[in-house]
């Protein structure tokens, strides 16, 4: 119950203020500012990203299976929140749903997945001078990468592959038995194909969510033991010039961004811009999350953003608009969404 946990836990911490279709759109990763700032303020931004594949097909099922086991209740606006039995779930199984760091990786862990099954495929062939096998992935990057990789280190394949193995026992040690066992099925090596979703879910009984949840779970962890661990030099290798990022600006903000960084007014962007004004503010929005040193009170003089305070603390709420109608009507959206950044940070 991986997936369905995770949507238990989400719609917990957006307490009814968000849609339904606000988790899909952070399981996914939109890169929309409205889901970025959704992952900040209710602190499930190590949910964002984790299921880039997710069809909303998908994604309604389970969440018709919580409504109907009564883990999950609709409001009157079809707001979800939950029953005393999805608070009870919640409470006794917590524990099993960390380990995701969605916003920490969402840029490197497809890459580093790519690189890591691939690598294994092709060193465990060569090691047994088999060159001839159909590559499990045609990303040309990654073909690339492993390429480079063999051109540098062909003579010492076993000796990497020893490192390798050594590594994942180690890391795989600190997980569940279920996660390391299906992780293992997963690989594709020398004369053994790794087992498809579908063939993992009949062997384990698991749904197909949940068995890519929990591959994508150790994949984190992998990640994580990279970074934070010296003994894991191979695994170093495979993460490599990806970087992290939580959640960085996108290719549009960034160019808003530089036009700030040279002194240029708000009107002025929209005319280089060439751009709505609402769209420009969403990049301010967008880039005050990133950026310890934003001007917000350049925007947001200080007793507009106490009184939006004020109302939050009062009302317990993010949503836009109950802040909205409980503010002075002069106050606007956008500096209602720049004073709750402020006030998250």
């Amino acid at each position: 119950m991986l997936f369905q946990g995770i949507l238990i836990e989400c719609f917990q911490k957006i307490n009814q203020e968000r849609t339904t279709s606000s988790v899909y759109n952070l399981l996914i990763g939109k890169k929309a500012i409205q889901t970025i700032q959704d992952a900040r303020f209710y602190h499930i931004a190590d949910y964002y990203g984790i299921y880039p594949d997710l069809t909303k097909t998908d994604y309604y099922q389970q969440l018709q299976q919580l409504l109907e086991r009564n883990y999950l209740l609709a409001d009157d606006e079809q707001r979800l929140q939950l029953t005393k039995k999805g608070q009870e779930w919640l409470t006794a199984n917590k524990t099993t749903l960390a380990g995701f760091y969605g916003s920490t990786y969402k840029n490197m862990i497809e890459s580093f997945k790519q690189r890591f099954l691939l690598f294994i495929q092709t060193f465990t062939n060569i090691a047994k001078n088999e060159y001839r096998f159909i590559p499990i992935t045609d990303n040309h990057e990654i073909e690339q990468f492993v390429k480079g990789f063999y051109k540098q280190y062909k003579h010492r394949s076993m000796v990497l592959l020893q490192q390798l193995y050594k590594e994942l026992e180690h890391a795989l040690s600190m997980v569940s038995d279920l996660e390391a066992s299906m992780f293992v099925d997963r690989l594709t090596s020398f004369s053994s194909y790794g087992s498809s979703l579908q063939q993992l879910s009949q062997d384990y009984q698991q749904s197909i969510p949940d068995c890519y949840l929990t591959l994508q779970k150790v994949f984190y962890h992998l990640l994580y033991v990279q970074e934070h661990g010296e003994e894991y030099s191979m695994l170093k290798l495979f993460a490599k010039d990806l970087g992290t990022a939580d959640t960085p600006l996108s290719q549009t903000a960034q160019f808003t961004r530089r036009l700030l960084k040279k002194q240029h007014t708000f009107e002025e962007i929209i005319q280089i811009r060439r751009l709505k004004a609402n769209t420009i503010l969403d990049h301010f929005v967008e880039i005050a999350m990133h950026e310890e040193a934003f001007p917000f009170f350049d925007y947001l003089d200080s007793t507009i953003y106490e009184e939006i305070k004020e109302v939050v603390h009062k009302k317990q709420t993010y949503r836009l608009k109950e802040i909205k109608n409980n503010v002075h009507p002069d106050i606007s959206y956008f500096q209602i969404r720049l004073a709750l950044v402020l006030y998250n940070k």
